[in-house]
């Protein structure tokens, strides 16, 4: 089992609201929720302990403000190296995940020109990260 940590200025939250009719708002959500969820589990079965979570973080180095809204979401994969690619073992992640769309105007404080994730182009709104648990 490994474990990663995703970083996203696109809101994930997931509400559990499938339906328009419900909650525009919170359907939006849950649909950028999915989008993510579904695109990492093309390669395998994904865990997660707990949704997503949001926090103000720094995103200046990839060309957003000093305190963008950050969706921060921890999950673990069913075997090892499940997204390894050229010795990066987010690699996988990266590239399966560039150019999705998502739905935007949700809770972002970040400005999108194109609703993609971007992982390895700028602006990058999405990071991957393997860690140790």
């Amino acid at each position: 089992m490994q474990y990663f940590r995703i970083l996203t200025l696109v809101d994930i939250t997931r509400t559990n609201v499938f339906k328009d009719s419900i909650d525009p708002f919170q359907k939006r959500q849950q649909d950028n929720f999915q989008t993510l969820h579904q695109t990492l589990e093309m390669r395998g079965i994904v865990f997660t302990e707990s949704d997503p979570k949001m926090e103000m973080m720094d995103w200046t180095k990839y060309g957003y403000g000093r305190k963008e809204a950050t969706w921060v979401w921890e999950i673990s994969t069913e075997r090892d190296d499940l997204y390894l690619l050229d010795d990066n073992p987010v690699g996988g992640m990266i590239l399966d995940i560039e150019y999705v769309p998502f739905v935007d105007q949700c809770s972002e404080t970040a400005y999108f020109k194109q609703c993609v994730f971007s992982a390895r182009l700028k602006p990058i709104n999405i990071l991957f990260e393997c860690i140790d648990k």
